[in-house]
């Protein structure tokens, strides 16, 4: 078997269109499965030959259900898909190939949205900017687990997810950027996309969203002081706070050099930027930061 496709859950609305989606993939029934950890309220989990649901007994974090879920896994690549995603029918295929390559350990994908919704587009541009469909391939140190696929014995070898991060913030960067720091080729295929449908259609959710971030960002964490540019000076919560305006437009910035301006990417600018105004702040009082600083 190929591949093993991981999803980790917490009684996802949408779950029943990202396993119609994998259904739905060109790509050979024996060649991949998939195992869905965590709980399913709702009911939307249909189990075949193809879907396995791992139910737990309490609510798990994202990193100690995606281990889990890789514990369970036949395949030679881990696939890791979040449920609220939409893999494109070639997903998988576009997976294989860059896989063939050797050299290759592990493969972010792209990242695409509706843009019907004004809060959650804007919550999708801000956070996954670096990862759109729309840029270009090539190497990359860090990717989000919302789609992204490594070989098994990289993973296994990595020590897999670090569950001292409870939430879904941080976990994926860190995977990632210690698979990096061993030497292994991490690749970005933006044509192994997905549609990613969060529920966060509301201010308050893309302000929880971008605070949460900023709590578990790696870049606060203190065993990786010094990486990423995030100068030293700024890691105490007063300097962070007084420099949010001017961190969260820098970052905007960044974020619209990466798109085409319209006014249909326009119009998102100040929740964009609300969004990384959240950041700043939930940094400011990450426990990752008073850890480091204790």
């Amino acid at each position: 078997m190929q591949f093993s496709v991981v999803i980790p859950t917490f009684d996802s609305p949408v779950i029943d269109q990202t396993l119609a989606a994998l259904r739905r993939q060109d790509f050979a029934r024996g060649e991949f499965e998939v195992i869905v950890v965590g709980l399913d309220r709702p009911g939307l989990i249909t189990c075949d030959e193809l879907v396995r649901f791992d139910r737990t007994e309490r609510p798990y974090g994202p990193a100690e259900a995606r281990n889990r879920g890789a514990a369970q896994a036949r395949g030679e690549i881990i696939a890791f898909l979040d449920s609220d995603c939409i893999p494109a029918a070639d997903w998988l295929k576009t997976l294989a190939g860059c896989f063939a390559r050797p050299e290759v350990a592990g493969v972010g994908g792209g990242v695409a949205f509706e843009e019907r919704d004004y809060w959650k587009t804007a919550d999708n541009l801000a956070m996954f900017y670096q990862f759109l469909a729309s840029l270009p391939p090539g190497p990359r140190l860090q990717f989000p687990s919302l789609n992204f696929a490594v070989r098994r014995r990289v993973f296994e070898e990595a020590g897999g997810f670090d569950t001292a991060y409870r939430y879904p913030a941080g976990e994926d960067f860190d995977l990632t950027y210690r698979i990096s720091q061993r030497g292994h080729r991490l690749w970005f295929e933006p044509r192994a996309v997905i549609v990613h449908n969060p529920p966060r259609n509301s201010l308050a959710a893309l302000w929880r969203h971008g605070y949460m971030m900023g709590q578990y960002s790696t870049k606060v964490d203190p065993r990786y002081r010094g990486k990423f540019g995030f100068p030293a000076w700024l890691r105490g919560q007063l300097r962070l706070l007084l420099a949010a305006p001017f961190l969260a437009a820098g970052v905007t910035w960044r974020v619209y050099r990466q798109i085409p301006l319209r006014w249909a990417t326009l119009r998102l600018l100040p929740a964009v930027y609300l969004s990384k105004i959240a950041w700043c702040a939930g940094a400011a009082y990450s426990p990752l930061l008073k850890a480091g600083s204790a």
